[in-house]
């Protein structure tokens, strides 16, 4: 699994490390024979020591392959396919610590088309000039600038930021604070050992390891929390170490989460100590006056900022599901089944009788713990005795050890299983939303092979394994007394359809396939959909 990253005393978004089965945490320890302050120096002296101070300002250009292991084709194939690539132009006024940011030829995945944006990020706010969210999902706090739209960071979001910046400048940091180093034991990764020292700064923790040979930093990692990975190692790992006004850089960065890439930097044109415009880190008056704090760090999803906004598909507010101000509802889609809706993400819940099956676990436990509020509203305490997962995409699986701590049985698709049970079983410490130790947490898991079905009474669920261009472990559900079926992403029921495309048609196949004949679909995003008007458009389109 490969990809890297590279930025340099400077700022993009990446960033995680936390534990994963069998691994634990370093923690401070008695010091080594080298102290922890003793290792700063060194790499301070080795980085160009006082001619660091004399750095006062700083462009580059940057070139990121992207990555998101959390919404490959396949769990086995973690880095295919790639979110594709992105061009930075970076200024950076390090004596004030201002950044900006002009980010172009950027994915747009909605559309297939690019995008171009720049951002601000100070200390205190951060501020977006262009629309990034996929869909034109921006903000309500959005304003219009210029003719294109600009909105003030989340407080999550700008955390996200200067920690990643923080990372690419850990050494000077760590210089200027000795009283938030400590000792740490050496490291070993991939059979290399490394001295090692621990950073704690304002935005999360460090794990700072050193080239024994140039005592430069060679891999700074964090622990952070992975919805679907759980507690989980992120690495910056730097290379390619040049002159720059006297001190030391890298020119390449490789960012990983437990070994699995998420993005390969390549820095160049590097000018130091540029004069730069005095407009350029301006943040209007009015929307710095409201913009957001950061967030605290304990609570900040690192690896969803991160990797939406790598995509497109990141809405920058920090109630990460929806909108500022707004919540979830449930609302029945026909008899004994009903799904949540006024979020970006569904669960559909279907009553059995004595007991509940659920369809998706969106983004992170904090919505499946609301999620689970309306519904309990609606069915009181009938237990959840399965979570039957779509697929294994992290937007639509990060919230299941919620489910699993009611109690539910998880089902996922064909070959997933050894993947979940193993990422299942990995700790939790990095996770604000865990489930209450107070309640039982034994994760099962079932993989559907083919078809998985369950009876009780009158009522018959299906769920069939389908073939799709959007994901190898993909589920659809079939509820045959309804006539209705349940898929996710490959088809977003409700509006109505006016093109085919290679998902949708992918539904319309497995539907004749299958001998189905279903009258109404619906799933994890939208609401509920016309099955005969979609399947016109797919099959017009095939006879041209």
């Amino acid at each position: 699994m490969s990809r890297k990253s590279i930025v340099v005393a400077a700022l993009l978004s990446t960033a995680t490390l936390g534990a994963v089965a069998g691994m634990t945490f370093p923690l401070a320890v008695a010091a080594p024979a080298q102290s922890a302050q003793a290792r700063v120096d060194a790499a301070y002296a080795a980085m160009g020591g006082d001619k660091i101070a004399a750095l006062k300002t700083i462009t580059l250009k940057a070139h990121l392959a992207q990555y998101d292991p959390g919404e490959s084709y396949s769990v086995h194939d973690p880095d295919k396919p790639g979110v594709n690539s992105s061009e930075l132009i970076q200024y950076r006024d390090i004596s004030r610590n201002l950044t900006r940011n002009w980010w172009w030829d950027r994915p747009k995945n909605d559309d297939g088309l690019r995008r171009n944006y720049y951002e601000v990020v100070t200390a205190t706010a951060g501020w977006n000039v262009g629309n990034e969210a996929s869909n034109g999902r921006t903000p309500k706090r959005a304003v219009m600038l210029n003719g294109v739209t600009a909105h003030t960071f989340s407080g999550k979001r700008l955390t996200v930021t200067l920690r990643e910046q923080e990372r690419l400048n850990i050494v000077p940091a760590m210089k200027a604070h000795p009283d938030r180093v400590t000792a740490m034991a050496d490291q070993t990764v991939n059979g290399k050992t490394y001295p090692a020292v621990q950073y704690k700064s304002d935005y999360g923790t460090f794990i700072v390891m050193f080239d024994p040979a140039t005592n430069l930093p060679a891999r700074v990692r964090t622990p952070d929390w992975d919805a679907l990975e759980g507690d989980s190692n992120y690495d910056a790992e730097f290379f390619d170490w040049r002159d720059v006004a006297g001190t030391k850089m890298p020119f390449h960065i490789f960012y990983t989460l437990n070994g699995m890439t998420i993005c390969d930097m390549t820095i160049r044109d590097v000018v130091a100590n540029p004069t730069l415009a005095a407009n350029l880190f301006d943040i209007p008056a009015d929307q710095l006056a409201k913009a957001a704090k950061p967030m605290d760090p304990r609570v900040t999803p690192f690896h969803w900022a991160i990797r939406r906004t790598y995509s497109s598909f990141y809405m920058d507010v920090d109630n990460q599901y929806g909108d500022e101000g707004t919540s979830p509802t449930i609302a029945d889609i026909g008899p004994y089944i009903s799904e949540t809706q006024g979020w970006t993400h569904n669960t559909v819940f279907i009553d059995m009788g004595p007991y509940l099956i659920a369809m998706e676990a969106p983004n992170d436990d904090g919505q499946a713990i609301a999620h689970l509020k309306v519904a309990r509203q609606k069915y009181g305490n009938k237990p959840i005795k399965y979570l039957v997962l779509s697929h294994h995409h992290v937007d639509h699986v990060g919230g299941m050890r919620t489910f699993i701590g009611e109690g539910a049985t998880v089902v996922v698709g064909k070959g997933d299983g050894d993947y979940f049970r193993k990422a299942l079983a990995r700790p939790q410490t990095q996770n604000w939303n865990a489930p209450s130790k107070d309640k039982p947490y034994k994760p099962e898991v079932i993989e559907n092979t083919g078809t998985w079905t369950v009876k009780e009474g009158n009522r018959e669920v299906d769920f069939y394994m389908i073939d799709n261009p959007h994901a190898d472990d993909m589920q659809m559900g079939w509820l045959p007394d309804l006539k209705l079926g349940l898929v996710t992403d490959i088809w977003n029921p409700g509006p109505p359809v006016t093109a085919s495309n290679p998902n949708l048609a992918a539904v319309i196949h497995a539907v004749d396939k299958l001998g189905l004949k279903p009258v109404k679909f619906a799933g994890g995003h939208g609401s509920v959909g016309d099955y005969a008007q979609a399947e016109r458009v797919v099959k017009a389109a095939e006879k041209k």
